[in-house]
């Protein structure tokens, strides 16, 4: 179906619809924004170099011991499950930066949060803290 005779919404629908992958991205690069809240999306062309400059600029301003810890936990962040954190969050009360921290890097929790998290979510303290308990003879 040529874009010439796609004159009603129903039309254009049914297009976007059937169209392949190859399709809609070149559509998408035909496409431009309607409507540009923010002045820096005039020197994109495209939205993802946009994204990604914003984590280019994040990484850039990270401390040398900020990139040492998110390279040792990001095999850890890959495995949180969005969501499974939802429903811990429904469940625990906590916010989604404080599940994530108990879960990643413990560490830094503070006890309560510790407490409140496996409580709720009946974990029990010797699997979260298992050096707490260690038996000495």
């Amino acid at each position: 179906m040529k874009n010439n005779k796609l004159t009603t919404i129903e039309d254009q629908d049914d297009y976007i619809q059937s169209a392949d992958i190859d399709q809609l991205r070149e559509i998408e690069n035909r496409s431009n924004f309607l409507f540009q809240n923010n002045i820096s999306l005039h020197n994109y062309s495209n939205y993802e170099d946009l994204k990604y400059s914003n984590i280019d600029e994040y990484i850039k301003n990270l401390q040398l011991s900020e990139l040492k810890e998110i390279e040792t936990n990001s095999h850890l962040l890959e495995k949180i499950n969005e969501d499974d954190l939802h429903h811990k969050i429904k469940i625990t009360g906590l916010e989604k930066n404080i599940i994530i921290l108990i879960e990643t890097n413990k560490e830094k929790a503070t006890l309560e949060q510790i407490i409140t998290y496996c409580n709720t979510l009946h974990i029990p303290y010797n699997k979260m803290l298992p050096e707490l308990f260690i038996q000495t003879v």
